[in-house]
């Protein structure tokens, strides 16, 4: 993959001025930060190992109608992609992770799952989804609006395909 083929995940995560309704922009993390800012389990040292990383982001907003996060993490092959998809994926389903086994088929991209449980964050009950375009790592997790969660994942997956 040639540079100017690498997606942006800057581009490609809810934009900071993007805030949904009723919610403020909380932060931004950006590169190898992304890869581990959702791992729980304490396998923060495999996730850093993934091979082909490019570039990640990651957003999060919180406010009177929930909260979300947004992330993109990009790869230089869906093949390393797919192994990234993974370990992310066992860090949805694992007990030393979120613990959300029951999910269901993703709407968005090559591969992907959805769960929505009570996970052992503050959160407490939340929907998460990770999923592989092509390249690119995603995920959306939150407590929000189910359309509007639906809205941003299905803009997050456009975004990492190339299409508006």
């Amino acid at each position: 993959m040639s540079a100017a083929d690498v997606p942006d995940a800057g581009e490609i995560v809810l934009a900071a001025d993007a805030a949904p309704a009723g919610m403020e922009f909380d932060g931004t993390g950006e590169g190898t930060d992304a890869l581990t800012e959702v791992v729980i389990s304490g396998r923060d040292a495999e996730f850093l190992e993934l091979g082909g990383f490019v570039d990640g982001h990651v957003r999060t907003f919180s406010g009177d109608a929930g909260l979300v996060l947004s992330l993109a993490l990009v790869f230089d092959d869906a093949a390393h992609a797919r192994t990234a998809f993974e370990l992310f994926l066992d860090e949805l389903e694992s007990d030393t992770g979120y613990g959300l086994d029951d999910g269901r088929a993703s709407d968005w991209g090559d591969e992907g799952t959805c769960a929505t449980g009570t996970v052992p964050t503050p959160v407490g009950e939340e929907t998460i989804c990770v999923w592989r375009t092509g390249p690119v790592v995603l995920a959306i997790g939150g407590a929000m609006d189910p359309d509007r969660f639906e809205e941003i994942g299905a803009g997050m997956d456009r975004r990492a395909a190339g299409t508006p």
